[in-house]
Formats: structure tokens, C-alpha cells, sequence
């Protein structure tokens, strides 16, 4: 092995070893700054510095051996009784933890370590002992990592990379989709054998005719026999297809029974304990409580509940954005808290609960709850609508940029951080929620999958379309009268249940080219969506079955398609997108009022067949925009670049281009000067849509001679659907 692969492989074993003493420091200095006499956790202190420092020069680490020696020394002196434990001594030993965090950051990303917290450490600890501030850790605001504890070496446990746990689930996810192609291969095999046994049954009839009419006619015996003949080949047929499909449907559930085995130890081998998310909580809440003025008792329930690894990454973010929001802004400092008969410190509370296929995580505080005046002051200095609803007034916390605090501090105040719980939950396939009472606290509810590379999902059918929801937001499947809908606060609602509900048809959430195909009428079917605290009566087609799935995502570069979780391929080779209910909820709560029947623009006139160029070196946003400006009635003919459209605008007949503006050969922009400079088409209408959505970009597509310029980032198709009526109509 050379040298430079074997200091590769002592600093990855380094940084891992860091990193696990680190979590059993932060876990020392909580309990000793609770307890300043425990010997065993000073002990165990000591011993993380000695350890560290001995993997440090291993490792040929210089500046983190010198800082641990250092380090080794003062807590000598704790332990030898010169030196007790005061704030100070707790404030110089949290931020010694930090200085080595971000060491390991460092060194991980390959940055150099000479002028960071790491390196004043030694001289700090050597010169002012522990009575120095915060100030030498770089890292001492930063959120400490919420890793799980690795498992000690020696109990039976192996160690796995997390891409090669992610590799083994990806080929697990492709078994479950084949095992779906192969049911449908067992089922035309099936079909196979009805049908040539069918065929064996008429034909050994048409046989015995046809031999007694032959006997009658004293034909000749080679007649007969050669009918015999092919009434053998026929029962052979018919015999070898019913084997081939017995041997078929047995060997397919044979790997229907390996798939959901190997399927499920692979998911066990991913799943994590909800305890890991909440690691970094206890240091999170004491760092903020300390710097807020705050006292605070942090409380972990339901740590032992399970959940897929990703689900676990994606909560920390969530988590910690809750605590530290939950301290700085929900629970009152001490003397506000006892003249108003609370105790001192406030009690937060983060617990986690199965629910069905999915995991409930609360977190709960007992804080003023939240301020519905400065929530609506807050929207009305943003200029945004502000809902009478005090839910749905909550609910705006969670949009980008929206604070209640009027000046931003270190800890909070930039209207990010309820924005991010959202972002982090939304890309777990999460649904958030929020619930208060004035005075007494707060509650967020985040409920997400167990498991997220598959799903049981409910496959409905609006018009042409295959969707797929999952089952875990589905309470059920209901029948309404039209005539039971009704009209209340701007929206269409039937009572279900004695509670009303909102309804609305998928066509009319998701648009074109969607569009429903149910007679007039006729009962209004419908899945009963429940997410974020609110339901839905999406109405369908048709349901057409339930069954487990394998969900691929969707990835353009100007970002996530709306609505949608990704797309399953089923066993049949059709592609079933898999919807977000928490979007689509969210989306109808936006819905005014009106036919629950119909699908986007179905009521509306079709507008003149003008014709459309879509140009575009995108497939997938080529097919978009064609399918959603031929579902408004539009011909549409296609481009794949600038070049292309010129040629294609030399053969006349179209009355509107619709170009994107980065493509190879010929871009957008120049595509729009050539039309301007040209005298045939120098009038001819031209919309700009493309991801370069700065300033700068738009007034350069303005100045080209662009008569409109649709952001990617905000693209709407009805949006899209209105700048081309207004031009063309």
C-alpha cells in the first residue's frame, strides 16, 4: 500500500473516531454542567480528550494533538481539584468541542487547518487555562452534527458505507419493479393457456364431425389419421401452456417472496432510530436557552421509533430549526414565565409516533404560542393577502422570508428558519402543521413516510392519465351526489363523515393536459385526502387498484415538477406519476369555487387554432409545454434549437414562438434578434421561458425584442396559457 493511500485511510478513520467522541463530549459537558460533581462523567472527559489525541497523531494531525495534550492538561486540573466547574469553565469547555468539530469539517472538505478555532486552542487552554471566551471557536454558533452514535467495535456489528446501503436498496427498488412486469407477464401467460385450451376443446369437437363425416363418406383412413394427429398436437398445446403458466405463477411468487424478503432486510438494514434526528437537540436548546436569556428542560420521546435513514437526515434539519425557534421565540424568559404562574424553565417537549405506514413527530412547547397580530402585521409590510383564518394565518409562517420579528439577531429573525422545517419536510414527502394556544404553547405536527424508495399507492385513473397516490393520505374512497355539493366560503364542499370537506377534481388541480372523461351526472368519485391537518375530496376517473410501487424521481434543471413525488413504472411498462397529497391539498385550499365535474378550461371556449413553435433542447419541457398548449386548443409544431425554428418559421403558418433562451447552435436571445431583424417576421410574437430569471437576464430578453419573458422557477401554465391569448387570442 503507498503512503499517500494509507494517510487516506488513517484520516477517514480519524475523522470517524472524531466524530464519535465529540458525540460522547457534548453528552459529558450536558450532564456535568446538570451535575458539576460526577466523577465518572469528568472521567469520561479525560478520556475522550486522551483518545482523541492519540488518533490525532496517528493520523499526523498535528494541531489537534496539541490542542487535546492542551485540553488533557486543564482537565487534570478539574479532576485533581485546582480547578472547578463554573460557567466559565463550561463556556471554554463547549467551546473546545466546537473548535474540533469544526476541525473534522475541515479536514473532511481538505481545507488546511493553520488560522482556524483549532489552532488558538493550544494557546488559549495553556495560557488563560479554561477562562478564555467563546471566541475561539469558529464553529461555537453553528449547529453541532446530529450523527447517530456509531456502534462500539466488538458487538457483533459491521460497519457499512451509506453509498453501498444506497446502491443494495436501488437494485431491491428494481427487483420490486420487475416483480411487477413479471405478474403481468403470469397474467398473459394465464390468458395464454385459457386460450389455447378453448381452442383444444373446439377444435377436438370440429374433429369428431369432421371424422364422422368422413367414416360416412368412406374417405380414406390417412384422413382420419391425420385429424388424429393434429388432435394429439392440439392437447400437447394446450397441456405445455397450462405448464408454462402454473411454472409461470409459481416461480413468480417464488420472487414475489424473495423480493419482499430481500426488500424488507434491506429496509431494516437502512432504518435508523428517531433518537438519532434528536441527537444535537440537547446542545441546540441549552446553546440557544444560554444566549437567549431563556432557562429550559428538553424532553425526547418515542426514540426508539424506526424510520428510513433518508427520513432521519431530512428530520434533523427540521428539528433543529423547531428547537431553536421553539426556545428563541416560544418559550418566555424566566421572569416573564413566573408572573405568569409558569415555572422557570419552559418545557419542550420533541416525541415520535407510527401512525398506519407512517411516523407522527411532535414538537410541543409551553411558551406564549404564537402571535396571530404580529403575523398579520408582518404579511400586510410584505403586501400579502393576509387570511381571516387564524390556521391558515399560521400556516403563513412557513412561507420564504415571512418573520415576526421586526430586527434579525444571531439566533433568528431572518424569516428562514420555518421556510427550511418546510423545504426539509416537503423532501421527505412530509406534511407540516401547526396548532396553539395563547398563552399556554405551541405544537408542530410533522408526519412523514417510514420509507421512502417505495410506497403502497392507490392507482386512480383521470382521463388518459395513470396517477398514483399514496395510501397513507388516503382515508378512503367515497361516492358523492353533484347534487350534494355545495358552495360555502368560495369553495365546493360536501358534507362527509357530518364534517365538510372540500372537493375538487384532479383535472382541475394538476391543469392540461388533463381533463376528465366521467358522463354528465354521473356520481362524483373521489379519494379522501388527509394532510397537514386538512382533507380533500380529490375527485377521479376511476380507482383502479391498489398495489406497492417503486418511486423514481423526477429531476429537471429548473427544478421540481408541482405536485409530483416522482413516477412508478408499473408492470404493464405504463408510467404512473405519483402525487403529493400535501400539495394537492394545499393547491384546492387556493381553488375558487366552482364544477366540481370539470377539468382545467373544460368550461372555458377553445380559443382559435393559431399555431404555436415551442422550441426548446429540453425533451421533457418540450413535451410539457406542448401538451399543455395543445390541451387549450393549439396546434403546436416543435424545435429543438434556434437553428431549427428558422428553418421551421421559413415554411409560414405560425403566429407565436415560444423559445427557451440557452440551447446549443442558436439560443433564445439570438433566435428573438434574428425574428427582429427580419422583415417577414418582424412582428411575429415571441415569449422568452427559461431558467435565467435575474434582473439582468429579463432586460436583456426585453432589449432582444421579446414581447414576454416567463421565469422557469415561477412557470404556470395558465400563466403561460394567458401571455399567448393576450397575443395571438
Amino acid at each position: 500500500m503507498s503512503r499517500g493511500s494509507l494517510a487516506a485511510r488513517l484520516l477517514a478513520a480519524f475523522l470517524e473516531d472524531l466524530d464519535e467522541q465529540l458525540r460522547a463530549m457534548d453528552a459529558d459537558l450536558l450532564a456535568l454542567e446538570a451535575h458539576p460533581a460526577d466523577g465518572e462523567r469528568l472521567r469520561s472527559l479525560f478520556r475522550v480528550a486522551h483518545t482523541v489525541k492519540g488518533a490525532a497523531r496517528a493520523a499526523a494531525v498535528p494541531l489537534v494533538e496539541e490542542a487535546c495534550h492542551a485540553l488533557e492538561a486543564r482537565l487534570a486540573e478539574v479532576r485533581d481539584g485546582a480547578r472547578t466547574l463554573d460557567a466559565g469553565a463550561f463556556r471554554a469547555l463547549f467551546s473546545a468541542a466546537d473548535a474540533l468539530r469544526d476541525a473534522g469539517s475541515r479536514l473532511a472538505a481538505g481545507e488546511p487547518l493553520e488560522g482556524t478555532a483549532v489552532e488558538r486552542l493550544a494557546p488559549l487552554l495553556r495560557e488563560r487555562g479554561l477562562d478564555f471566551p467563546e471566541e475561539p471557536a469558529a464553529a461555537a454558533g453553528a449547529a453541532p452534527p446530529a450523527e447517530a452514535p456509531a456502534p462500539e467495535r466488538g458487538d457483533g456489528r459491521v460497519r457499512v458505507e451509506e453509498e453501498k446501503l444506497d446502491a443494495l436498496l436501488a437494485s431491491a427498488v428494481q427487483l420490486v419493479s420487475a416483480r411487477g412486469r413479471i405478474a403481468a407477464r403470469v397474467a398473459e401467460a394465464a390468458a395464454l393457456r385459457d386460450a389455447c385450451a378453448r381452442a383444444e376443446s373446439r377444435h377436438r369437437r370440429a374433429t369428431r364431425a369432421v371424422r364422422a363425416a368422413l367414416e360416412r363418406a368412406g374417405a380414406h383412413a390417412e384422413l382420419a389419421e391425420a385429424l388424429a394427429a393434429d388432435d394429439d398436437e392440439m392437447r400437447h398445446a394446450a397441456r405445455e401452456a397450462a405448464r408454462l403458466a402454473a411454472g409461470a405463477a409459481a416461480e413468480a411468487r417464488e420472487l414475489g417472496q424473495v423480493t419482499d424478503e430481500l426488500t424488507e432486510r434491506v429496509r431494516g438494514l437502512r432504518m435508523r432510530p428517531f433518537a438519532d434526528a434528536c441527537a444535537a437537540l440537547p446542545r441546540v436548546a441549552r446553546d440557544v436557552a444560554a444566549a437567549s436569556g431563556r432557562e429550559v428542560r428538553l424532553v425526547v420521546r418515542g426514540g426508539d421509533v424506526q424510520a428510513d435513514r433518508g427520513v432521519i437526515e431530512g428530520l434533523r434539519e427540521a428539528l433543529l430549526h423547531l428547537v431553536r425557534n421553539a426556545v428563541d421565540h416560544g418559550i418566555e424568559p424566566p421572569g416573564e414565565r413566573e408572573a405568569r404562574g409558569k415555572p422557570r424553565a419552559g418545557t419542550l417537549v420533541v416525541s415520535a409516533a407510527l401512525h398506519r405506514e407512517r411516523m407522527t413527530v411532535t414538537v410541543e412547547d409551553d411558551g406564549v404560542g404564537i402571535d396571530t397580530a404580529a403575523v398579520r402585521a408582518a404579511l400586510e409590510r410584505r403586501g400579502l393577502p393576509v387570511p381571516s383564518d387564524e390556521r391558515e394565518l399560521a400556516r403563513t409562517l412557513f412561507a420564504s422570508g415571512l418573520s415576526t420579528r421586526s430586527e434579525a439577531t444571531r439566533i433568528s429573525g431572518r424569516g428562514v428558519g420555518l421556510d427550511a422545517v418546510r423545504a426539509a419536510v416537503e423532501r421527505v414527502r412530509g406534511t407540516l402543521d401547526v396548532t396553539w394556544t395563547t398563552g399556554l404553547g405551541t405544537t408542530f405536527v410533522l408526519e412523514t413516510p417510514l420509507v421512502l424508495a417505495t410506497l403502497r399507492a392507490l392507482l386512480v385513473r383521470v382521463g388518459d392519465h395513470l396517477l398514483a397516490l399514496p395510501t397513507s393520505a388516503v382515508d378512503s374512497l367515497v361516492r358523492i351526489r353533484p347534487d350534494a355539493v355545495r358552495r360555502a366560503d368560495g369553495r365546493d364542499v360536501a358534507v362527509l363523515d357530518d364534517v365538510p370537506v372540500q372537493v375538487a377534481s384532479l383535472a382541475r388541480i394538476l391543469g392540461p393536459p388533463l381533463r376528465e372523461a366521467r358522463p354528465a351526472g354521473a356520481p362524483l368519485v373521489a379519494a379522501l385526502l388527509s394532510a397537514g391537518g386538512r382533507r380533500l375530496a380529490a375527485v377521479m376517473d376511476e380507482p383502479v387498484g391498489e398495489l406497492e410501487v417503486a418511486v423514481r424521481p423526477l429531476e429537471r434543471p429548473e427544478g421540481p415538477l408541482p405536485h409530483l413525488l416522482g413516477a412508478a413504472i408499473l408492470g404493464t411498462g405504463d408510467v404512473a406519476l405519483v402525487l403529493s397529497p400535501a400539495s394537492l391539498v394545499e393547491a384546492a385550499a387556493g381553488l375558487a369555487g366552482g364544477d366540481p365535474l370539470a377539468g382545467t378550461g373544460a368550461d372555458a371556449p377553445a380559443p382559435a387554432r393559431h399555431r404555436v413553435l415551442v422550441v426548446d433542447d429540453s425533451i421533457t419541457t418540450r413535451t410539457l409545454e406542448q401538451s399543455t398548449l395543445e390541451a387549450a386548443g393549439y396546434d403546436v409544431a416543435v424545435a429543438v434549437d434556434g437553428v431549427d425554428a428558422w428553418t421551421r418559421l421559413q415554411q409560414g403558418g405560425i403566429d407565436v414562438v415560444v423559445t427557451d433562451v440557452e440551447m446549443p447552435r442558436m439560443g433564445g436571445i439570438e433566435l428573438c434578434e434574428t425574428i427582429r431583424g427580419s422583415q417577414r417576421f418582424a412582428a411575429l410574437p415571441v415569449v422568452l421561458v427559461t431558467s435565467l430569471d435575474s434582473a439582468e437576464h429579463r432586460a436583456r430578453g426585453m432589449e432582444a425584442g421579446a414581447d414576454a419573458y416567463v421565469g422557469k422557477s415561477s412557470f404556470d401554465q395558465q400563466g403561460l396559457l394567458e401571455i399567448i391569448r393576450q397575443l395571438v387570442g
